[in-house]
This record gives structure tokens, sequence and C-alpha cells, in this order.
């Protein structure tokens, strides 16, 4: 049930933020550009971050590639969670400008802590699926 319930919460934020993002495209670009890191990284960037939203969305809703949507989903996160845990500690020369939509409210420390809980649920949810996945040596029909 938590599986379910994870996968589907987190096929409704990359599907939310990858159209976000494409959907405002010009202002996701001027989002990026204020951010700290190279300029350079900036044009491969403003398409590899939604395709990847997107594609792990598409990945979690597809029974056969959920296990792989998930393992996306958890590098995703924790790659997000270690940018916001750099931005708390102040890494950066400049603070970024926040998350858009319905994000947008949230303090960079709230964000950090629904970043942490989004984690430790895709962790649950992909140790569930592959636990699953393994079958009891119970179950074997010699």
């Amino acid at each position: 049930m938590l599986r379910k319930l994870t996968t589907g919460l987190l096929v409704l934020l990359f599907s939310y933020t990858s159209f976000g993002k494409i959907f405002a495209l010009e202002a996701f670009k001027g989002t990026l550009y204020n951010q700290p890191f190279p300029h350079v990284l900036t044009t491969p960037l403003i398409y590899l971050i939604p395709a990847a939203e997107l594609l792990t969305a598409i990945a979690l809703l597809l029974e056969k590639t959920r296990k792989s949507g998930l393992y996306s989903a958890l590098i995703l996160l924790i790659i997000f969670t270690l940018y916001i845990t750099a931005i708390l500690l102040h890494l950066f020369h400049k603070t970024p400008c926040s998350c858009g939509g319905i994000f947008r409210d949230l303090s960079w420390r709230q964000h950090l802590w629904l970043n942490l809980l989004l984690t430790g649920l895709t962790f649950i949810a992909l140790f569930s699926h592959t636990k699953k996945s393994i079958p009891s040596p119970l179950n074997l029909h010699l």
C-alpha cells in the first residue's frame, strides 16, 4: 500500500515539476542562469532536467520499468537534497531563486524536510519493490 501511494505521489511530483518547467521554459531558463554553477551547464540542463523528470514519471507508471523509475526518482531526490543542503550550509556565494508553483512558498529548510521525507519514502518503496520481486524459497515449485 505504501509503495503504491509513494509511487503515485512521485508520478504526480515529477509530472508536475517537469511540465512546469516545459510550459514556462523561459522562466526556467532564467532561473537556471541564476544558479551558482557554470553557465556552460545551463543549456544542457534546460533540457536534461525536465526530460529526466518526465522519463522518471513515465517509468514509474509502467510495471515493467517501475523499479528503474524508483531508482531514478531516488537519484534525482538525493541530488536535489544535496543541492538544498549546500544552499543551507551557505556553500554558494549567492542564494539561488527558490522553486515555483506550489513549492514557491516553502523555505529552503522546509524544502529540505520535504525532500528528506520523499527520499525516505522512495527508499522504502524501492526496498519493498525489490523484496517483492525476490522469490521466497517457500514459493518455489520444484
